[in-house]
């Protein structure tokens, strides 16, 4: 009989990283390096004005702003695509 010598979990440093759906601005910059931080912030602090809320990639928790990654992504394309 032969015994696995593979570390448990090791498998799974294989699979493909999991992408959250919600994100904290810190958490959306560091999964995608294109964005920054002041670009992100700046997006949010005229949410109301450039369709960011209308979207539905802002998530409000308490006192907390979370972005829906796709949505925003999205939104961003989007907006990217109507400057053009």
């Amino acid at each position: 009989m032969q015994t696995d010598t593979t570390p448990r979990g090791a498998d799974q440093a294989t699979a493909p990283p999991h992408l959250p759906t919600y994100c904290t601005v810190a958490q959306l910059i560091q999964i995608e390096p294109a964005l920054t931080r002041g670009g992100v912030r700046d997006d949010l602090f005229n949410r109301a004005n450039n369709g960011l809320e209308a979207s539905g990639a802002v998530i409000y928790r308490g006192r907390k702003i979370l972005l829906h990654r796709e949505r925003y992504l999205t939104w961003l394309d989007q907006r990217g695509r109507a400057a053009a």
